[in-house]
């Protein structure tokens, strides 16, 4: 498993003593149908019997809020960002909102490493906004970091002319900027926001009575006790207007741990 993608670089590979070759960003069916072609099976594994398949559990599919991923991303192809997670589209939103996260100051770590001309700096950090694009589906990201890393991979004595890292490194910034700009609008689901207070709301619950029903709380819960939980819920909306609405079904799937 390599992120060497170009052309030629399978036959490098073979040549060398691999047995196969897959490339990032991995394509799940080419993964799994290289292992299953090289990896022999157990000895006393039973050739009639079927493998075991995990599946997600269907009550937790149908828990994804219908915020978690729209029709149309700008800059995605959601459809094939999909199927390299086997239809997660939990996983996929997750992701989707670290990158949105982690990456923002990333077009300024590039440009900084060009004009101090430290072209292999400016390669990794080009090279691992490729893999990432490419995971993640972002197609039009993906061919502005291929562009760029072109230029900048294994420079030594002749660098690329300036006007030509302006312009790459103007496609990427753009592209860049598209992509945290849909990843960010996923924002929180309004899943995600059940049970959260304002500082002046949890300011204005009185202390003794957080203290005992926080107590309560865990103790029903450690005994897994659901009725007790939705007692001391109707309980707090009872002596507190400033309290939300607590489903049990949106904490842990409906599971208490």
């Amino acid at each position: 498993m390599t992120a060497h993608a170009m052309a030629g670089d399978e036959d490098k590979s073979l040549e060398a003593g691999m047995n196969g070759h897959v490339a990032k960003p991995i394509d799940p069916d080419q993964l799994f149908a290289t292992l299953q072609k090289w990896i022999k099976p157990r000895e006393n594994h039973d050739p009639g019997q079927q493998p075991e398949i995990f599946v997600e559990d269907p009550g937790e599919a149908q828990t994804i809020p219908a915020e978690a991923l729209p029709e149309y991303l700008p800059g995605f192809d959601l459809s094939d960002g999909l199927k390299r997670l086997r239809g997660n589209k939990r996983l996929y939103r997750k992701l989707l909102l670290s990158f949105a996260t982690d990456y923002c100051g990333a077009a300024n770590d590039i440009r900084i490493a060009l004009d101090a001309k430290d072209f292999e700096r400016t390669h990794s950090l080009v090279h691992n906004i490729k893999g990432l694009a490419g995971n993640l589906a972002a197609t039009g990201l993906q061919s502005a970091a291929v562009n760029l890393e072109k230029l900048v991979k294994g420079v030594e004595k002749t660098p690329p002319s300036a006007k030509k890292l302006n312009l790459k490194f103007s496609e990427l910034d753009k592209a860049l900027t598209q992509a945290l700009k849909s990843a960010q609008s996923l924002g929180v689901s309004s899943e995600e926001q059940v049970g959260k207070l304002s500082d002046i709301e949890i300011a204005s619950i009185p202390v003794e009575l957080a203290q005992d029903i926080a107590k309560r709380i865990r103790d029903a819960a450690e005994m897994g006790d659901v009725s007790t939980l939705n007692a001391i819920a109707e309980e707090i909306k009872a002596h507190s207007g400033s309290c939300v609405p607590l489903s049990l079904s949106t904490i842990n799937g409906g599971k208490i741990r």
